[in-house]
């Protein structure tokens, strides 16, 4: 079982950081919207797992390195927002979850639909 304090900070980082990204970093390269799906902290809260996901034109892989490059003033807002001993280094990820389970969910109704299919034909 994970630990309730680790879970509610990993909670606050999450809507900190979602705060963070949406009002203060702007952008014009970056034509998506951001959004962070989770945040793992170690039990020591050194570091920080930021998962992002981004809706819009802008590619993937562009989105998280603007997010990266941007590291260090997020930590430096964070450290303002939330009251830790010591904040966490972030590491950001693409969290492609969500593409992964539309693609399963895809190949499953392909499969169904084809079953029926054969269903009907005999």
């Amino acid at each position: 079982m994970k630990n309730i304090r680790l879970e509610r900070i990993n909670s606050e980082l999450q809507k900190a950081i979602s705060f963070i990204i949406d009002n203060k970093i702007r952008d014009p390269q970056i034509d998506a919207i951001i959004s962070v799906s989770r945040v793992d902290t170690t039990p020591n809260l050194e570091y920080a797992r930021v998962y992002i996901t981004s809706f819009g034109k802008t590619d993937k892989n562009e989105v998280l390195a603007q997010i990266k490059g941007a590291g260090g003033f997020i930590r430096g807002e964070l450290s303002k927002r939330v009251k830790l001993r010591i904040t966490p280094r972030l590491e950001f990820i693409y969290d492609d979850s969500e593409e992964y389970a539309n693609k399963i969910e895809n190949i499953l109704k392909n499969i169904k639909y084809s079953t029926e299919a054969d269903e009907s034909n005999e």
